[in-house]
This record gives C-alpha cells, sequence and structure tokens, in this order.
C-alpha cells in the first residue's frame, strides 16, 4: 500500500504539470546492473529498471518521484520514492536545499519510512544530511550524511565520488545500539551523448550488522553499470 505522503507528492506533481504546460519537468529512464542504495544492494545483485520524474516549480519549489525495482527480505517488489522541498541561492556559487521524502515498498510496507533533510551545493560539490524517524520501519531514527563530488575530464565526460555514513542516534529496534556507523563510498565515471548517459562505478559498504532487510552482508562492494536516458 502506497503510503499518504506518496499519494499527496504524486497529486501535487499531476495539479502542477496540468496547470504548467511549459514547466520545468525533467525525467529519465534508467538500466541498472546492480542496485545499489547507500552502497547497500536491493536487489540481489540482479540488473532493475528505473525511473524518475521532477518538477521545478516557481520561486525555488520542487517536487517529484522515482520508482525502482527492489528485493526486501526475499520479497520482489518496488521502491516508489516521493520528494519534495526547496532550493535557494545563497550566492553566485553556492545554494542551499531543504525537503523531505517518503519510500514505500508496495509488497513489503513494513519497511516504509519517511526522511527529511538538509543541503548544500556548489558546481561541483554537493553534501546533505538526512534523519528518519524510523529508518525502514526498525524503530531506529538514524542520520546519514553525505557528500558527492564531480570533476569534469572532458567537455562530456566526469569523474564521480561519494562517501556516506549512516549512523544510529536512538531507538529499540534491532539495529538501534547493536551496529556502528556504517559508510559506503562509489567512484566512478560517466560519460554523456546527446540525452544518454553511460556510467561505470565501483560501489562499497563498510561490512558491519545490517540495518536493512536484505542480504547486506554477502557483497559488501561491486562495479555497477547503468544507462540512462534523460527526457
Amino acid at each position: 500500500m502506497v503510503c499518504g505522503a506518496l499519494r499527496v507528492a504524486v497529486a501535487l506533481l499531476c495539479v502542477m504539470l496540468a496547470n504548467h504546460v511549459a514547466a520545468q519537468v525533467s525525467g529519465d529512464v534508467q538500466i541498472v546492473s546492480d542496485y545499489r542504495y547507500r552502497g547497500v544492494s536491493l536487489s540481489e545483485g540482479q540488473p532493475e529498471a528505473q525511473v524518475g520524474l521532477n518538477y521545478d516549480g516557481v520561486a525555488g519549489w520542487y517536487v517529484g518521484g522515482l520508482a525502482s525495482g527492489a528485493n526486501l527480505d526475499g520479497t520482489r517488489t518496488a521502491q516508489v520514492v516521493a520528494y519534495g522541498g526547496y532550493a535557494g541561492p545563497i550566492s553566485d556559487e553556492l545554494s542551499w536545499d531543504g525537503g523531505a521524502s517518503s519510500a514505500a515498498f508496495p509488497r513489503a510496507s513494513a519497511y516504509n519510512y519517511t526522511e527529511a533533510y538538509l543541503g548544500l551545493a556548489s558546481e561541483n560539490l554537493s553534501g546533505r544530511i538526512y534523519y528518519s524517524p524510523s529508518y525502514f520501519n526498525q524503530k531506529a531514527r538514524t542520520v546519514y550524511a553525505e557528500i558527492n563530488a564531480t570533476y569534469g575530464l572532458r567537455e562530456n565526460v566526469h569523474l564521480l565520488g561519494h562517501f556516506g555514513m549512516l549512523h544510529p542516534i536512538a531507538g529499540n529496534g534491532p539495529s538501534a545500539f547493536d551496529a556502528a556507523s556504517r559508510y559506503d563510498g562509489r567512484v566512478g565515471i560517466s560519460a554523456r551523448y546527446a540525452d544518454w548517459v553511460a556510467e561505470v562505478a565501483w560501489v562499497a559498504v563498510q561490512k558491519t550488522s545490517a540495518y536493512y532487510p536484505t542480504y547486506a552482508d554477502r557483497n559488501p562492494h561491486a562495479v555497477v553499470v547503468s544507462v540512462s536516458f534523460s527526457f
């Protein structure tokens, strides 16, 4: 069952699209060889198709959603994420954004969860901090912090880097205090041709007690290949 926040966000997106035919709407479809979420495979190492849609409204407001196949604790399902927030400039080279997201797993709704986030971004560097009152609905409050970087090798070729840390704050779930901070990283290269982007990346996650309802520690690192089309 898709959560209420997701229905609200999708409804709002539909209203915006209906009222602003020439609005700033963007999206993409993608195939990944392994769906890695914060370093952890949510597809049991199998390929997945993904789709995303985003609306950038007036005065910095935005809303959107994305969907992907997933495999949680042996259950084949989808992950559907709705998000919305506000982005504004700090200077000519720096901006900030804040908002919230809600993740729903239609065939594994016991793992639905929400997050609030706040971030900073420049042309080649960005960072965000996320807070969840019950991450993957495990009755544990968590903070996830990430830094993302890009470096242009050529006009359409970029090096990509990511570092993240998931840290438990408090709670009484199985992963509240028995698991230390969990780190993940990603290093890759991307190439764009027209509206197509191909990417190859090495993804790794620290092998500790799992926060996720999946076989998270089976393959703590992998090479992930993806191809996407933007519209």
